[in-house]
């Protein structure tokens, strides 16, 4: 399913999300006595009445974007927001799509995490266009995040739908859809919560934000700790278990994901057969999102492939090694 760029467009109807601050600003005195303006207070953010976006040209409301915040650079500002609020639309099923308007559905106001949220929207990498879409049928809910900070707002489209097939996008800067399926969650959650360690399983979890930088490197930056599962079929979900790959051992794997010659993912989910072995591999970071890699034996290549979604390379003996050591742990 791939999308165009999308394009900002007003939602019209009986509200106006954005809800646009007065354009005469209020006047105070300096020392001298000379008036200095002062910016007005920050607009309430509400809920647009219906969503008109479609799969392919997802829509947000009209904003004026914070003092320092380039929509183009990054999908919200490094910030924290001190008001979050998510707009939810039923859409209908992901085989058949409800055609718009949409109208809403639900509103919830994200107290929890919102630091969290800064980093991992502000971190997530860059997509044109989603490949390797499933066609696994489920809810489809489009969904608008608001996010308020003290000098502007910034509208971000979020569909929460099972194959993470539609981009998320300000109206400039678009993203994957494993942001609007981190939205949802965070709606169930009620926050932005940060998981702790081995609270969420690697293998079957939920579709990470993303984490820019890796259409450069497998694993970008330094991850705070690495854990592994052993995927004991061809698709994900049952594994015989999470590890942490020993301290002694992570900057070995690190060394030898980074030596291995990548090219750009093709897409394609990796083939396994009857004598493939299948990790996945979760690197998570002090902030934002962690990195996922899709590690497979035997089948893919002249000895597997591994995947972090962006990019993806033969896999070596090496990594294979430090991988079975990790998951034979007593």
């Amino acid at each position: 399913m791939a999308s165009p760029r999308p394009t900002i467009a007003l939602v019209v109807g009986g509200l106006l999300a954005a809800g646009l601050a007065g354009t005469t600003a209020a006047a105070a005195r300096a020392g001298d006595g000379a008036p200095v303006a002062t910016p007005p207070p920050p607009a309430l953010l509400s809920c647009p009445a219906r969503y008109d976006g479609t799969e392919d040209r997802p829509v947000v409301p009209t904003y004026d974007a914070p003092d320092g915040f380039d929509p183009g650079d990054a999908l919200a500002p490094a910030q924290t927001p001190t008001r979050a609020l998510v707009c939810r639309y039923d859409a209908g099923h992901s085989s058949a799509p409800a055609a718009p308007p949409r109208p809403l559905t639900e509103q919830v106001v994200l107290t929890e995490g919102l630091e969290q949220m800064a980093a991992d929207l502000t971190g997530a990498p860059r997509a044109q266009q989603i490949d390797a879409c499933t066609l696994m049928d489920g809810p489809n809910t489009r969904q608008l995040l608001g996010l308020g900070y003290p000098t502007g707002t910034v509208w971000v489209s979020a569909t929460d739908e099972v194959n993470a097939c539609v981009l998320s996008s300000n109206g400039d800067f678009s993203a994957g859809g494993g942001v609007g399926q981190q939205v949802a969650k965070a709606v169930a959650d009620g926050g932005w919560v940060v998981p702790t360690q081995g609270e969420r399983p690697v293998c079957g979890g939920s579709q990470p934000v993303g984490r820019a930088g890796v259409e450069r490197e497998l694993v970008p930056g330094e991850p705070e700790v690495m854990w592994v599962c052993r995927v004991d079929s061809d698709v994900p979900g049952p594994s015989s278990g999470t590890f942490a790959v020993l301290r002694a051992d992570r900057p070995r794997l690190l060394a030898a994901l980074r030596a291995l010659h990548t090219r750009a993912a093709s897409g394609d989910l990796l083939c396994v057969d009857d004598t493939a072995d299948r990790w996945q591999v979760e690197a998570r970071y002090e902030r934002g999102a962690p990195v996922v890699l899709d590690v497979t034996t035997g089948a893919c290549g002249p000895g597997g492939v591994v995947s972090n979604g962006a990019l993806e390379a033969d896999v070596s003996d090496e990594v294979v090694a430090l991988l079975r050591r990790t998951t034979t742990q007593p």
